[in-house]
């Protein structure tokens, strides 16, 4: 006797219901189990990535299919048409007969939210639907056609009136067009900013508020407001950001009882605020980055220094500070936008999501993010950071040796590059990505200029400064390599591994091959550095050591060979190319 077990169902919603399942899924099992399982595995994966990006959330699975909602019809549509085509382009070189294919039938109605899912008549309604569409196909009722027919060129097609299962009215239902491509439609896009007030203030916005002087001096009320000003500027480099000028941020402030109020008048999504502490010349500073909407804090820094000359003193404490403000909120933006089920995801929101993805550093991942960055410059040609995000990923491709044509992956890494720079100009990661294909085309002088004009632009951007330090390093200029890189690693103390990397690099090709190896050891994965570290232990005599790490990169990399690390190389100086061989050629690899 089976116990009975309560359900809990939320208040009606009403919600856009997409009910898909996989054609002839028993067929697929029974001539190929473990394969079909794994590979639905895998599609289900790319699509809970893919639905994200339309505001929608897969809310129920089974073997052979599963059920999403949506806010809006539009949302759902557009994510169907996507799905269907990433499906087709994952499934074209499997054999048609072992092909997954999904159905896919979309619905509108109140909606009931329980434990395991989602229930009601939208759902049976939706799954009905979906049997009329044909393998990779879409369906939809008459309701969501008359919701969805202001998209240009979308073109749904009547397949007629059909009498479905346990539904007693007959209903209209339409197939989707699948050859329609998703275009900027400024109608949708206006759905999809209204969906709440919170939606409609940019996504990467600051007010810097007035700093509090808890000394109550008058010399220290004028060090707080020129390090605000300065904290503005300094911050305003940063292309990512939008920030509040500082007369708008001071009235509103003054005028404001709480923080949220503060967020909401001036149209922000994060605050930061400050104050400043002195005894005699000795100088306490805490800052802290906040969320208006929900007044909590998400970052909090506090310095203590000795106020000896008062100007570079406040110009070091602003630009760490904007700095390690920029970082931390694009990393909460990256969590926010990877992490929400969210109607109004917009090009900004596309690349963020792609440079989360993007940071796992696989193939996979990396193809991923480039398709995010593509949706992205669909959704808004003249986004300079859509393009740059995009150039990244072909600089990876061929860094990592992911590409089967190195030279066409380069050449787009630099066509993107120069796209981003014409969209943008003050823009410093399409000319950091510009250096870099530069740098690996082997175009030392052009890569390096594209480097300085970024550097003149925003010097506090540690991203930038860590880029242009690997260039310098394989151009020969190691000692400004270094004094780059570790500025970087002080402004971005959440660096990521390939900081110290390219560190390491820089200081093997300036011969200290002691601090290399201290270096690298500070790395979170070494696997990368096992060349580095291979060529450095031979170099110091440490034999067995070196080849240990001689092991271990062949052991991760079976293929690897010196012919091909001086055809990747994009080292400027031949003597630089020839130490390196030598320490690798010491320890027993050929």
């Amino acid at each position: 006797m089976c116990a009975s077990t309560q359900l809990s169902l939320s208040n009606p919603r009403l919600l856009t219901v997409l009910f898909a399942d996989i054609h002839e899924y028993t067929r697929l099992v029974e001539r190929d189990e473990q394969n079909t399982i794994i590979r639905v595995t895998d599609y289900l994966a790319l699509i809970r990535d893919l639905i994200a990006d339309y505001g929608g959330a897969v809310v129920n699975t089974a073997g052979d299919g599963f059920v999403a909602t949506f806010e809006n019809p539009s949302q759902a549509v557009s994510f169907a048409l996507e799905m269907q085509r990433a499906l087709a382009r994952e499934t074209g070189a499997v054999d048609g007969n072992d092909q997954i294919r999904y159905r896919v039938g979309i619905s509108i109605g109140d909606t009931f939210e329980g434990q395991d899912g989602v229930y009601g008549h939208s759902v049976n309604l939706a799954a009905r639907v979906q049997s009329f569409a044909e393998p990779g196909g879409i369906c939809i009722t008459g309701a969501i056609y008359r919701l969805v027919r202001h998209i240009s060129d979308l073109r749904p097609r009547s397949i007629g009136t059909k009498r479905l299962k346990n539904i007693t009215t007959p209903l209209e239902i339409f197939a989707l067009d699948l050859n329609f491509v998703p275009r900027r439609n400024d109608a949708v896009v206006a759905q999809w900013k209204s969906a709440t007030l919170a939606d409609s203030i940019p996504d990467a916005s600051l007010a810097v508020l007035p700093m509090e002087n808890l000394s109550g001096g008058k010399d220290d009320e004028f060090l707080c407001q020129g390090i605000v000003s300065d904290l503005i500027t300094s911050l305003s480099r940063f292309r990512s950001l939008m920030v509040i000028a500082r007369r708008s941020s001071a009235l509103a402030a003054s005028q404001a009882a709480s923080l949220r109020s503060i967020g909401q008048n001036l149209g922000v999504r994060y605050l930061l605020t400050g104050s400043l502490r002195r005894s005699g010349n000795r100088v306490r500073m805490t800052f802290d980055l906040i969320e208006a909407a929900r007044e909590n804090t998400l970052w909090s820094e506090r310095y203590d220094g000795i106020l000896t000359d008062i100007f570079d003193f406040q110009d070091d404490i602003a630009s760490t500070t904007a700095s390690r403000v920029a970082i931390q909120m694009d990393m909460v933006e990256r969590r926010r936008l990877a992490e929400q089920s969210h109607p109004a995801l917009y090009a900004y929101g596309l690349v963020q999501r792609g440079q989360f993805l993007g940071s796992q550093f696989s193939p996979s991942a990396n193809l991923g993010a480039r398709q995010l960055f593509e949706q992205a410059s669909l959704l808004d040609p003249s986004y300079s950071g859509s393009y740059a995000a995009k150039s990244r990923t072909f600089n990876v491709e061929w860094r990592y040796n992911w590409s089967r044509n190195p030279e066409a992956a380069v050449n787009e890494a630099l066509n993107l590059a120069e796209r981003a720079v014409q969209c943008d100009a003050l823009d410093t990661r399409g000319l950091s990505e510009m250096g870099l294909a530069h740098l690996y085309k082997r175009q030392y002088s052009e890569a390096v200029a594209a480097y300085e004009r970024a550097l003149a632009l925003n010097p506090n951007d540690a991203d930038l400064l860590a880029n242009m330090g690997d260039c310098l390093a394989n151009v020969g200029q190691s000692e400004r390599a270094v004094q780059l890189l570790e500025r970087a690693i002080k402004l971005n103390p959440f660096h990521p591994d390939e900081y110290l990397w390219f560190l390491g690099d820089a200081y093997f090709h300036k011969g200290d091959y002691r601090k290399t190896i201290e270096t690298l050891g500070r790395l979170r994965d070494q696997s990368e550095a096992y060349r580095l570290l291979t060529a450095s232990y031979a170099l110091l005599g440490l034999v067995n050591d070196a080849r240990h790490y001689a092991g271990e990169l062949m052991r991760i990399q079976p293929d690897f060979s010196i012919g091909r690390l001086r055809t990747l190389s994009a080292l400027k100086r031949p003597e630089d190319r020839e130490i390196y061989v030598d320490g690798l050629r010491r320890a027993g690899l050929h």
